[in-house]
């Protein structure tokens, strides 16, 4: 049996990616935040020191794992900025270093990263998670050139407003109301339906698509993506 290695398991996504995984007969590994800190870099090295990643036989690797607090932009701290980036990127890429050279012998494997709208498009008092997102599919597209020769496929998953607990505290709810009128589907997403996407992505029946952001928001973007 091949191993799923998530991060991000417990958060909304992240849990229904993991039970997507489970029903079809997979084993995933998803560390706590207790056994994992992904905004201390010491402690991805130390989950990993004594690990062996090949007995590990991990045939994907899923970042669902995220941090987004808004505010405006006069209002950040060089900390803010920090942890957006070890929290959303610089951890999520610290792991594949230790991944890479075994996906590359293996020739064979899966990455997904969950990035948003946002690594697209951008909103007024988030710009930590804006930039972190840009750079998570810059830094996947890479990957996919990289990678692609050795049969493993990365790409991004972006999300539209997904109904989880970090939408309804970040947005009134006179703002989701707004964003359901907006979305062709008449409704914000399930975390579910992010997970059958991600499964896909991370299945056999996906063997050509490399290097792509697959969007999921109902249609939302096409219609013109709101500011306030």
């Amino acid at each position: 049996m091949n191993n799923i290695f998530l991060l991000g398991g417990t958060g909304g996504i992240g849990e229904a990616i993991r039970r997507k995984f489970t029903a079809k007969g997979e084993h995933v590994i998803y560390p706590t935040r207790k056994e994992l800190d992904l905004e201390n870099m010491a402690s991805v090295d130390n989950y990993f020191e004594n690990r062996d990643i090949y007995g590990l036989n991990v045939s994907a690797i899923i970042n669902s794992a995220g941090w987004n607090v808004p505010k405006p932009a006069a209002e950040l701290s060089e900390e803010d900025i920090l942890k957006a980036f070890n929290i959303n990127l610089l951890s999520f890429f610290k792991i594949l270093q230790y991944f890479i050279p075994y996906f590359k012998e293996k020739k064979r494997g899966y990455i997904v990263a969950i990035s948003s709208l946002y690594g697209t498009f951008a909103r007024s008092g988030r710009l930590p998670y804006v930039i972190s997102k840009h750079a998570l599919n810059g830094m996947i597209k890479t990957l996919a050139l990289e990678l692609g020769p050795f049969n493993v496929m990365a790409n991004t998953l972006s999300p539209g407003f997904v109904d989880t607990k970090m939408t309804r505290q970040n947005n009134s709810a006179e703002t989701i109301k707004s964003f359901e009128a907006r979305i062709p589907l008449g409704r914000l997403a399930l975390p579910e339906d992010i997970a059958n996407v991600c499964y896909f992505l991370c299945s056999p029946e996906n063997s050509y698509i490399n290097g792509q952001d697959i969007v999921v928001d109902g249609g939302y973007a096409v219609g013109g993506f709101q500011n306030a």
